[in-house]
């Protein structure tokens, strides 16, 4: 067995960290920088604490606190032209995925001209731009795992779909004292996306032993430690347990990809415009009960990380099922709502298998994705969670 494997980004973790920010860019050599987040992260007064420990340390920031989610290329270029214009010479992203992606992209921006939509590929895997200035991230979600990864996911408004560049991150600050003020149902979305990075890993074509340590890890504190943030947010060692979760997914799927799974997430969003982490969330049982077609004991590895007591004699389907069926007792503890109670029509969601077999990284399915497997896989996400 031959495999590569290193962490994306150095990462300092823990509660308080984030007041280490201003000197971490301080001994990058910056002086001014660009700080990107969505006006909920203002509004939240995060954005306030990492702009204090900026300027401690003479840093001079210049703001830009318009992000929106699911991050359009207009807005991605409205972001990288003030990174050219504004003199700054580094990016901090504070936020979830969306301000994180956001950051990233625009940093490459800085070198690259035109429009981040020259730098994306549509019928192949995504280009990595390097170059660009330095970038510190830091989570106010534990979901994405944006700071572990090299992938910056953008909307291209035009085809109505969502595709990527890869470029460095200098620096993760993981201070979960930030993810105090994510309600509820952010809480759940953005703990079960990174549910659905680990378990798509450890099942993925490209898994690795190196992944599967990592998924597992991040599965088994997902699932003992999301119910409480969700009851009680300001439960600081369950912030703490996701937030390393999160980064561990991160970390997991960053170098063996992701699969069907975030395919036909892409799918629900491009008809409704639903969070990510919500169709992750929808999603991963049925990617569960699809894989244990062709890899049952990676799907058995994931549901004894759930808490699932196998006796050691289920057929691929059983294995398949408890599985599943455990996944969706996580997601109903946490009040994820059904597709039906959100509004999703059945017949909708099913018109998508097109779009879900055509997706690149459904190669590194272990079960084969074509339109009737895609098809098969969106009837159990829409009936199997009720």
């Amino acid at each position: 067995m031959i495999f590569n494997y290193s962490l994306h980004a150095p990462v300092i973790f823990g509660a308080g960290t984030v007041r280490q920010v201003g000197e971490k860019v301080k001994e990058l050599g910056c002086k001014r920088a660009l700080c990107i987040c969505d006006e909920g992260v203002k509004n939240a007064g995060i954005l306030g604490t990492v702009l204090a420990a900026l300027e401690e340390s003479g840093i001079e920031t210049v703001v830009y606190d318009k992000v929106l989610a699911d991050p359009p290329a207009p807005m991605v270029d409205e972001v990288g032209a003030l990174v050219r214009e504004c003199g700054a010479d580094c990016v901090v992203g504070v936020g979830g995925g969306s301000s994180m992606d956001t950051a990233k992209a625009a940093s490459v921006l800085y070198k690259h001209p035109g429009s981040i939509s020259d730098y994306l590929n549509f019928s192949g895997p995504p280009y990595f731009l390097e170059g660009g200035l330095p970038v510190i991230l830091l989570p106010t979600t534990a979901g994405t795992g944006s700071e572990a990864t090299p992938i910056s996911v953008i909307s291209h408004l035009e085809s109505n779909t969502k595709t990527a560049i890869l470029t460095g991150v200098t620096q993760a600050i993981i201070d979960p004292e930030l993810c105090r003020s994510a309600p509820p149902s952010v809480t759940a979305n953005g703990g079960l996306d990174a549910f659905a990075h680990a378990a798509e890993a450890v099942t993925a074509n490209r898994r690795t032993p190196f992944s599967e340590l990592f998924g597992l890890a991040a599965i088994e504190r997902i699932a003992k430690y999301l119910p409480r943030a969700c009851r009680d947010g300001n439960d600081i060692e369950a912030r703490s347990e996701l937030s390393l979760a999160a980064n561990w997914a991160g970390i997991s799927f960053g170098l063996v990809n992701i699969h069907v799974g975030h395919a036909a997430a892409d799918s629900i969003s491009a008809g409704y415009h639903t969070p990510h982490g919500l169709n992750c969330a929808w999603a991963t049982p049925a990617v569960m009960e699809l894989c244990a077609e062709t890899v049952p004991d990676k799907v058995a590895l994931v549901g004894k990380a759930v808490g699932v007591a196998f006796s050691g004699d289920e057929s691929h389907d059983e294995i398949g099922q408890k599985t599943g069926d455990a996944i969706r007792a996580l997601m109903r503890e946490c009040g994820v709502p059904t597709l039906k109670e959100r509004g999703l029509d059945r017949e909708t969601v099913l018109s998508g298998a097109s779009v879900v077999a055509g997706k690149g990284f459904c190669a590194n399915c272990p079960t084969v994705i074509n339109d009737e497997s895609a098809g098969r896989l969106l009837a159990i996400i829409y009936d199997g969670y009720k």
